[in-house]
């Protein structure tokens, strides 16, 4: 019997996540919000004192629940490895990827070929490891939800960062490939589009050029630029069996943007 005020159908409690890139930004609010609705979560982040300093805040309001990883997602076995790691404790229940870079915005032929790769190692081939690496004992079990974090630059380019632009796009493809071949056994496979957000990779931007913020600001109908809290519940269906029906969906969570 649920108790009253619970709703089963976004119930999170005791299920096991991996978030990426959840050191801070989308990935720690997306982070927070399962723990703080009983899931049980695994962040994987760079190594940095951000990292450290997730940990020691997370860990210490959600004893028991937490566990950090610091790795690379473009590395391959380290993936692997860390994967492995995390369905010993448990299996793996739903997969976020929210680790994503950006970058100096430059004329499409000024982007250096360290930057082009870098942007597609891992913006978009991280999500290519940690899907097929954790993907593998979900399909062994026949379920799972893949939640990736893709942007509306996906489908509206914006000048000056078509690196960035093109790994999103590949990622809702890849969201989509995933999703049709996953299907038949039980795994969904979603994506979440942001808008602009305001997270440490764009708040530099904002505050170094008030044009830019005005900009941005006058183009979201419902006039603000977002903040990680206005994403989470998009995640926390995605997560829940509320979406149990649903997969090879890009939502896109961005106050009106791709209207205008």
């Amino acid at each position: 019997m649920s108790m009253p005020g619970h709703d089963p159908l976004f119930d999170l409690h005791g299920r096991r996540l991996v978030v990426t890139g959840a050191a801070r930004g989308i990935g720690l609010a997306v982070a927070t919000a399962m723990l703080e609705r009983g899931a049980v979560v695994e962040i994987w982040d760079l190594p940095t004192d951000q990292l450290t300093l997730s940990e020691s805040d997370l860990g210490g309001r959600f004893p028991g629940r937490l566990v950090t990883r610091a790795l690379d997602v473009s590395d391959v076995s380290a993936v692997t490895a860390a994967a492995a790691a995390a369905e010993a404790a448990g299996p793996v229940d739903v997969l976020v990827n929210a680790a994503g870079i950006s970058s100096q915005r430059r004329p499409a032929l000024e982007i250096p070929d360290g930057d082009w790769a870098r942007m597609m190692a891992v913006n978009l081939s991280g999500p290519w490891n940690t899907c097929r690496a954790l993907g593998r004992a979900m399909l062994a079990r026949r379920r799972g939800s893949v939640i990736n974090v893709a942007s509306t630059n996906s489908i509206d380019p914006s000048p000056g960062i078509a690196h960035y632009c093109v790994s999103k796009a590949g990622l809702a493809m890849l969201t989509k490939c995933l999703a049709l071949e996953w299907a038949s056994a039980g795994i969904r496979v979603n994506a979440v589009g942001p808008g602009p957000i305001k997270t440490p990779m764009t708040l530099p931007i904002l505050e170094a050029d008030p044009a830019v913020r005005a900009r941005w600001e006058s183009r979201v109908p419902m006039g603000r630029i977002g903040d990680p809290a206005d994403l989470v519940g998009m995640f926390v269906y995605l997560a829940s069996d509320a979406s149990a029906w649903v997969t090879g969906q890009v939502f896109y969570v961005e106050g009106g943007w791709l209207l205008s």
